[in-house]
């Protein structure tokens, strides 16, 4: 499995400005991720990243560690965490309550 990246314009956007606007964004990001591409796909628009921007899973695992410890050292949760984690219980939390009252 790899993850992919697509943009599809909502019902009545104006696609050209959101074209013209893709396309000046990625530009933008040839610098620091070169081959980095704007290809039309079916319902939109894909953004193409080459496989050296694509981190593999063990990269990925220790980036998390190393975010990880640097929060242990802190003493806190980065800013963008708590929302994050107050809407993951919530969703949790009233999934159970639906579930034990489906079940019979």
């Amino acid at each position: 499995y790899r993850p992919e990246l697509y943009v599809e314009p909502a019902a009545g956007a104006p696609v050209q400005e959101l074209a013209a606007a893709l396309e000046r964004i990625v530009a933008g990001w040839q610098r620091e991720y070169p081959g980095a591409a704007l290809q039309p796909a079916e319902r939109g628009w894909q953004i193409l990243i080459p496989a050296q921007h694509r981190p593999g899973h063990e990269a990925h695992f220790q980036d998390v560690v190393k975010r990880y410890l640097q929060y242990l050292q802190d003493g806190k949760l980065p800013p963008w965490e708590t929302p994050n984690m107050l809407t993951k219980y919530r969703i949790t939390t009233a999934a159970l309550e639906r579930a034990r009252q489906a079940t019979p």
